[in-house]
């Protein structure tokens, strides 16, 4: 119901005090209440409190135990606290104490003090627990973190932490409000951890913790004996690690200076001793660090460093989103490293013998001395972010010791994951300029940039460097390299110095090789043409040449890698001039190979040596060489070689060469001799084992000629010649040539006048100078000569001896010739004149004995026999002087003179048993052979000096009776006696041979008997003239030795020719001549007796003719 004006007046009239008294009866009842209600609490408080942290625990299913000592408005106690499993707890804490502020409403902890705790966590999987106090510390919140405001203090604070990594060991002392002016103690320790494949040992950190304006702070370091890591190959010893840390409130941003030092630093291959400090700050995402790192003493296998600084900042900005690195580094006493050395020292070693060798040798120890006390100085600043990397390198410089600058750089970049046109790459892009130089090293400039490809592209130039005699440059070089690592250079190279074997100047290389990304070198994969200004192998020098060299099929010409150097090449032809040892050397040739280390083989080689118009001349088929050894060497076959000198040539030589030691030696030579003129003085003699070096530009060789069949040595020859002056000698030593069957001075007629032989009828002799001279020689000759040599003339002499030699001349059989012929000219078969040799015997158809020839050999041409004597039949026997000119086809005139014979000598010499004989004759004899060889009595004649002679039959008659007449006739003339008698002889050697007797003054002898007839005649002068056709009993029997040397008869008689000429055999035996002898002289009594027949028929027809009508009586 509405409330009037009235009620309201008269309820605010109540009085007030009414009011105040009620109010105060209430606050009575109020606080009797609390006061019971503190009283019921106080006395029950334990059991509250423990069911207030047993409801907050279980709330939170954590189990623990407890003991609840002291609660008092100020003051909590708890002890023996144990959260978790008994058996394995997550935390044990001996005793807490909880200091408490009493105020209106909650109180207020002011102060917790842990004595001895003991906590207990893991670390699995990168995820930290503490077990059941999970809920405790987790509790998910979003919000910032806070300090609560209170004060803390732990004294003896302990954790064990068991991670994936291994155990780690906590202790914490100390105490202080959490928002300010917490000091403490902190140390952790972990005997062994382990992550991946790196492993710490000995992990230590020491530090006092604080906590200032809410911002905790650590100040300490971080020590630990070792870490290794295996697969990378890290490896730190003795490292200690300053932190002054310090968080913000909020624990999300940091700040903090490092500083640390480590014993040992490898990674791989490298190590070093490491120093540095630094700073950093972590806010709003951006990482700023500050950072000054030293290297002492730092090894590489490639180069080595005393001391190496790093300075610089980092800047990561939007959670490392883009980062940013500047740096300066600074270093000194740089070094090679023990890998490089021994890679320049592998290098040296495979170039051995070549130009490379002094160069590298020259650059490692150029490099070496400059490196002392060298510096090392770089700029860089390196950029990356979500597109693409890139270092720049303003500028970077390595300085030797004197100063110089062995290495700049400028201009440096190197850019990735984007490409030129502004797309996106993942090949990196290079570009920069270099520049070496430097006391002894070489001064090489180029541009480094990336091809539009991706390839790595430089051009650079390098100028001449040397070393000694060698040098190369590089006027322009080009260089790709491909994203799969591949180098491939081109360009041109100029190089002069050392080759296998030899030396180069002036050498134009033209440059196209490729490095794989093994490090495999590979030069020239198709033909190349190499031009020089002088080359050298051995002693051959070649003047400005140009050789076209091409590769083996599918390989490269040169190759360097694992297994060394390698060259293989070839050529189709040479036509190459220049000097071998000084000499003048002019080169051709067919296909030619080498291979090194391995083989060179070349064909059909021409060479001349020596000036022109006095050159000596090779001709090599076939030249092999064996690369592969210390020395070079190898064999060859077909070699001719004609010595513009000396008047000889050798054929189809072989044998095995080598070079060492600036020498060249032929060893197991072998070759055929044989003389150059046209019309051959001696046949071809051939050398088996023979030796030949060369050095300082004098050819030294020594041989044993052999006859070619009967391997016979004829001489030993020693000969030395300066290619340089074309000077040189022979000495030649011939200590025994024993000719026999098998073995004479002239082969057989027809290889000497050229009509085919079989491979069994090849000459056993040794001049055809001879034939027709000699024959059927039968001794050993010794002797020595000399050839001297030089650009305008040769000149040669010997002498050679006999103590016996059987032969057949053309005079005779002659037996027993012994002497020492001189020559002045050997070569030319030139001997002084009346060079004299004894003779025991000779028979020119009668036996002579005792005897000595004079004769003169002239240019090989001409045998001049100045003449002969022998003692004969109680007289002499000369031999004319006469000319024969050796294969020259002429008439030769053999005149005997005979002087004194005495008749009766000769009836006894001649074993005449029925006949004898008294009278002194004087005549010639003169013996003519034709231009055929066939011989001929011409002109012949005997004479009797005064007083004459007689002539008387002392045998019995052994003929048949010829009559009455006859019979007287005969009895009166078996003794005559002559004033005067001649015989003349005229007729061929070969065929009838006609004899004329005449006698002069023609009476009885002493024993005649005195008849009718003798009376009838005794007072007329009588002449007998007498007339023999049958062949000369034992005179000049027939040389045909043109067509055969072993004969000194007929060769027809003997076989040796049919009538027309034809040759039917080569040589007959001893048996076959002695049966043909035995059959002529069968012959020879048969035509004698036919004769006897015919002159006892005549006889009886008419007896006053005596003879047939070639005899006549003269009145």
């Amino acid at each position: 119901m509405p409330m009037t004006q009235g009620s309201q007046d008269t309820i605010d009239a109540r009085p007030k005090g009414r009011k105040r008294r009620l109010l105060r009866k209430v606050f009575r009842i109020l606080f009797v209440c609390l006061l019971v209600a503190v009283a019921i609490v106080w006395l029950r408080r334990e059991r509250i409190a423990d069911n207030v942290i047993a409801d907050a625990l279980a709330q939170r299913d954590i189990p623990a135990t407890y003991t609840i000592e002291t609660i008092s408005p100020g003051k909590q106690v708890l002890s023996d606290i144990v959260i978790g499993d008994p058996d394995r707890p997550d935390l044990t804490v001996e005793r807490i104490d909880v200091l408490i502020t009493p105020r209106f409403g909650l109180p207020d902890v002011t102060e917790i003090r842990l004595i001895r705790p003991r906590l207990f966590g893991t670390v699995r999987d990168g995820v930290v627990s503490f077990g059941t106090l999970d809920p405790l510390i987790f509790t998910g919140g979003d919000g910032p973190f806070e300090f609560p405001a209170l004060n803390l203090a732990i004294d003896d604070g302990r954790a064990l932490m068991e991670t994936d990594y291994g155990r780690v060991g906590v202790k914490l002392s100390g105490g202080g409000h959490l928002r300010g002016g917490f000091q403490g103690v902190l140390a952790a320790v972990a005997p062994d951890l382990s992550a991946g494949d790196c492993r710490g040992e000995d992990v230590t950190l020491f530090g006092n913790v604080s906590i200032d304006a809410e911002r905790p702070e650590f100040h300490g370091p971080v020590r630990f004996a070792a870490l290794n890591c295996e697969e990378s190959g890290l490896a730190i010893t003795d490292t200690g690690v300053e932190l002054d840390l310090q968080a913000e409130r909020n624990l999300a941003e940091y700040e903090g200076d490092i500083a640390f030092v480590a014993g040992s630093v490898s990674v791989a291959d490298m190590a070093a001793a490491m120093r540095g400090d630094g700073s950093f700050t972590w806010h709003d995402e951006d990482l700023n660090i500050r950072y000054d790192v030293t290297a002492s003493d730092a090894d590489t296998p490639y180069a080595a460093v005393g001391s190496l600084t790093l300075e610089g900042r980092v800047r990561a900005l939007e959670n490392f989103r883009q980062v940013e690195i500047e740096g300066d580094l600074a270093g000194e006493n740089l070094q090679m490293g023990r890998q490089l050395l021994a890679g320049l020292a592998d290098a040296e070693s495979a170039s051995g013998g070549t130009l490379l060798q002094p160069l590298l040798a020259r650059f490692e120890s150029s490099l070496l001395r400059e490196l002392r006390g060298s510096t090392v100085s770089a700029s860089f600043t390196a950029r990356r972010d979500e597109n693409r990397s890139s270092i720049a390198i303003p500028q970077a410089s390595l300085r030797g010791g004197s100063g110089a600058t062995l290495l700049a750089l400028s201009r440096g970049q190197i850019t990735m994951g984007q490409g030129r046109g502004g797309g996106s790459s993942a090949i990196p892009f290079f570009s920069g300029n270099f520049q070496t130089g430097g006391s002894g090293l070489p001064r090489i400039s180029g541009r480094m940039e990336q091809a539009a490809s991706g390839a790595l592209e430089m051009r650079m130039a390098m100028a001449e460097y040397s070393a000694g005699n060698a040098s190369i440059a590089l006027p322009q070089l080009r260089l790709l390299q491909g994203s799969g690592g591949r180098i491939a250079l081109s360009g041109r190279a100029l190089a002069s110095g050392a080759l296998p074997g030899g030396f180069v100047s002036g050498l134009i290389i033209p440059l196209d090789v490729t490095v794989s990304p093994g490090g495999d070198l590979a030069m020239w994969r198709g033909c190349r043409d190499l031009r020089f200004d002088r080359l050298t192998l051995a002693n051959l020098s070649l003047g400005r040449q140009s050789i076209t060299l091409c590769p083996q099929s599918g390989q490269p010409i040169l190759r360097y890698g694992s297994g060394g150097l390698k060259f293989a090449a070839g050529t189709n032809a040479l036509n190459l001039s220049g000097t071998l040892a000084q000499t003048p050397i002019r080169l051709r040739s067919g296909p030619l190979g080498v291979a090194y280390p391995g083989a060179f083989a070349a064909r059909d080689l021409d060479i001349e040596l020596g000036p022109q118009g006095r050159a000596q001349r090779f001709t090599i088929t076939d030249l092999r060489a064996d690369l592969s050894a210390e020395s070079i060497g190898g064999d060859f076959t077909g070699a001719d070689v004609f010595l513009a000198s000396v008047p000889l040539d050798i054929f189809d030589a072989s044998g095995n060469w080598r070079y060492v030691d600036d020498r060249l030696k032929i060893e197991q030579g072998d070759f055929r001799l044989e003389d150059r003129q046209e019309n051959d003085r001696f046949e071809p003699m051939v050398a088996r084992d023979a030796t030949l070096s060369l050095f300082d530009n004098v050819l030294l060789a020594d041989a044993v000629l052999r006859e070619p069949v009967t391997g016979r040595a004829i001489s030993d020859v020693q000969i030395a010649h300066n290619l340089g002056s074309g000077t040189g000698h022979a000495d030649l030593n011939v200590q025994g040539i024993t000719f026999d069957d098998a073995l004479q001075p002239a082969p057989t007629a027809g290889q000497c006048l050229d009509s085919p032989v079989s491979a069994q009828q090849r000459p056993r002799g040794l001049t055809c100078l001879a034939l027709g001279v000699v024959s059927n020689v039968e001794g050993t000759v010794t002797g020595t000569g000399r050839i001297d040599w030089n650009a305008v003339e040769v000149t040669s002499s010997g002498q050679f001896s006999s103590d016996s030699l059987n032969l057949a001349a053309a005079f005779g059989p002659v037996r027993g010739a012994s002497g020492t012929v001189v020559f002045t000219d050997l070569l030319n078969l030139t001997t002084a004149p009346d060079q004299r040799i004894a003779i025991e015997s000779v028979n020119p158809g009668i036996e002579v004995l005792d005897g000595e020839v004079l004769f003169q050999l002239r240019n090989a041409e001409v045998l001049a026999v100045q003449g002969g004597s022998w003692p004969f039949m109680g007289g002499t026997l000369r031999l004319r002087p006469v000319n024969i000119r050796f294969g020259v086809e002429e008439e030769r005139s053999y005149i005997l003179v005979i002087e004194g014979l005495e008749a009766s000598r000769f009836v006894e010499q001649m074993e005449l048993g029925n006949l004898a004989a008294s009278g002194i004759f004087d005549g010639t004899v003169p013996i003519i052979f034709d231009a055929a060889g066939n011989g001929r009595l011409e002109a012949g004649i005997l004479n009797s000096r005064p007083p004459g002679g007689h002539v008387s039959y002392v045998g019995e008659l052994t003929y048949e009776d010829i009559g009455f007449f006859g019979n007287l006739a005969f009895s009166a003339l078996r003794d005559l006696s002559y004033d005067a008698m001649t015989i003349a002889m005229d007729g061929p050697l070969t065929g009838e041979l006609v004899t004329q007797v005449r006698f002069e003054g023609v009476g009885q002898g002493e024993t005649a008997e005195s008849n009718i007839v003798t009376r009838a005649i005794a007072d007329l002068p009588i002449e007998l003239r007498i007339n023999i056709r049958a062949p000369f009993y034992k005179l000049i029997n027939s040389i045909r030795a043109l067509y055969d040397p072993s004969a000194v008869r007929d060769p027809r008689d003997l076989g040796l020719l049919a009538d027309d000429g034809v040759i039917l055999r080569d040589a007959v035996d001893q048996e076959t001549v002695d049966e043909r002898d035995a059959a002529a002289e069968e012959e020879a009594q048969r035509e004698l007796n036919e004769a006897l027949d015919a002159y006892e028929d005549e006889f009886e027809n008419d007896e006053a003719d005596i003879q047939p009508q070639e005899s006549e009586a003269m009145q």
